[in-house]
């Protein structure tokens, strides 16, 4: 055993004195070598593990700061709630010790939405190494840091202003207004007129156009003329061969001819079907009588039994023609779409009234809607039937009310869609001075429903002295967003109306720059506005524009 260490002597002696013995050392140097890369990218690796963990840790105490919980409590307190949260998240974490961590937080005005609260933290620290005897080194040092930023969601006060002048009669789809353009016609379009236009053929889409433009019909998918009764309940369809039947499709006789006098007098023919030279369709011919010879009745005038009928428009055909043409869609119109989006917008707002119960403070978001269309000697904007100023909380059992019944009839004076009777008038019922976000002295925004056209006596778009009216709201701290439910420019067709022709090229094209105009804009730029076209959820829109207004926490980097 002794001769061992002596055997392995001489032969240490012998390979230093060869040459040879070089090789050796070089091996040697490499084995250190490798060992020293090998134990240097496994404690690096290491080390940026642990830095991970210590930066979801960093993560995770920024957005304790910026809980709804916490929003509402001092920066001490929010402090020592990210300083507490980090503390417990690195406090197992084997090999990882934090030299130091700070927590620095920051508040100023987010807009006019209450204070925004900014938490940065940052943290040093060190691994340690698992080979330190090699590398020379214990430790390696690691960094990081984590911002989270939040708006306490002030409480606020919601007036929400819908348009329901009769250019938002507009159907929602492309296939409801391709539907409702055939189904409207006009005197021009009848087939003995040629080319000759004497309506708007859609875009007027009006109630009781019959009171300001002659010769307006309204046909079914077979082109079969419609008539309604007097008071708009009930229909007759009456064919081009002559024969008359009831909505339930029951034949009530042929030789149809329509009247504009009981008795037999004042003949106009059989409408969109037989040759005629014109008729007044105002109220002096309303209502009309379609005469008809019941089954197996001779050809005698005694025999002839007459009907009261008025002709209907195209809002009357929009609200009823799956019923006049069986198996149809049901026509949804832009009015019929703010219903629906001002009951969604109560739901939508709730949810998020109820991700913040548990803050020491919880926001409360009321809403009051409003319509707005004519100007004169009708009230601009009306309340009714919608109520008070209410929380969306109690607001959760309210059935909202058929938006389209509040669409005026066009007035005489073809005036109606007035902005700055709108504007003027919600100015007056919005609070000079912006609410601070309490729940007794809440935040102001008015949100806009409209599609921006305008006939306020003249044919044209939002102006822009709508938009210093807008400026004069939003100086007073009250936030404008604007849902803007696009014009559809080719809708506007068919008429020998002086500025309807027009109104397409030189007005549409403006709208949504000028309604942008008048929306707020956020720090980033942008603006609290949503624009939907044809084929678009005004509900999806309503709801995204009451979430722009709404701030929630976010890492911002």
């Amino acid at each position: 055993m002794l001769a061992c260490p002596a055997r392995l002597s001489r032969l240490i002696r012998r390979l230093w004195a060869e040459d040879g013995g070089n090789v050796l050392m070089l091996t040697g140097f490499g084995i250190l070598l490798l060992t020293f890369a090998v134990g240097m990218g496994i404690d690096y690796s290491k080390a940026e593990q642990l830095e991970t963990k210590a930066q979801a840790a960093a993560d995770a105490a920024a957005l304790a700061a910026v809980d709804p919980s916490m929003l509402s409590k001092d920066d001490a307190t929010a402090q020592l709630a990210a300083q507490q949260m980090f503390d417990q998240q690195v406090a197992n974490i084997k090999g990882l010790t934090i030299t130091s961590r700070t927590v620095t937080i920051s508040d100023n005005s987010a807009g006019s939405l209450g204070s925004l609260r900014t938490v940065t933290v940052a943290f040093t620290g060190t691994s340690a190494n698992s080979f330190a005897g090699i590398l020379h080194m214990a430790t390696l040092p690691i960094s990081g840091s984590a911002t989270a930023s939040a708006s306490q969601p002030p409480s606020m006060n919601f007036y929400i202003a819908m348009d329901t002048s009769p250019s938002m009669l507009l159907p929602t789809t492309s296939d409801g207004i391709a539907n409702l353009k055939a189904g409207a016609v006009w005197s021009g379009e009848l087939p003995t007129f040629g080319t000759r236009i004497d309506g708007c053929d859609f875009a007027c889409h009006a109630t009781n156009m019959q009171q300001w433009n002659n010769g307006v019909f309204s046909i079914d998918a077979n082109k079969n003329p419609i008539y309604t009764t007097t008071d708009g309940s009930d229909f007759y369809r009456v064919t081009c061969s002559g024969n008359v039947y009831n909505s339930s499709g029951t034949l009530l006789g042929g030789n149809a001819q329509i009247r504009t006098a009981s008795g037999g007098g004042g003949s106009v023919s059989n409408t969109y079907c037989t040759n005629y030279t014109s008729y007044t369709a105002g109220p002096a011919a309303n209502p009309i009588y379609i005469y008809y010879l019941p089954s197996g009745q001779s050809n005698k005038s005694k025999n002839y039994t007459s009907i009261q009928a008025n002709f209907p428009d195209t809002y009357w055909l929009a609200q009823n023609y799956s019923t006049v043409n069986p198996g149809a869609a049901n026509i949804t119109l832009r009015t019929d779409a703010e219903q629906q989006a001002a009951g969604g917008v109560i739901s939508y707002a709730y949810g998020v009234e109820k991700q913040y119960a548990n803050a020491t403070v919880p926001p409360v978001y009321k809403m009051q809607f409003y319509t707005f269309n004519q100007s004169g000697s009708t009230a601009p904007v009306s309340t009714s039937p919608f109520g008070t100023m209410t929380d969306v909380k109690t607001l959760q059992s309210y059935t909202f009310p058929d938006v389209s019944t509040m669409v005026p009839n066009i007035p005489a004076s073809g005036a109606y869609t007035s902005f700055t009777s709108m504007l003027t008038t919600m100015q007056g019922k919005i609070p000079s001075t912006n609410g601070t976000g309490t729940v007794a002295s809440p935040q102001n925004v008015l949100i806009l429903i409209t599609d921006g056209m305008v006939d306020d006596g003249n044919i044209s778009q939002f102006a822009n002295a709508n938009v210093t009216q807008c400026n004069a709201i939003k100086a007073t701290g009250t936030r404008i967003a604007v849902l803007y439910t696009e014009y559809i420019a080719n809708t506007i067709n068919y008429t020998t109306h002086p500025t309807f022709n027009t109104a397409a090229s030189n007005y549409v094209p403006n709208i949504q720059s000028q309604l942008q105009a008048c929306a707020s804009q956020n720090p980033d730029g942008t603006y609290l506005m949503q624009t939907v076209s044809t084929d678009g959820s005004v509900t999806t829109a309503l709801n995204t524009l009451f979430a722009l207004v709404v701030q929630s926490a976010r890492l911002v980097q």
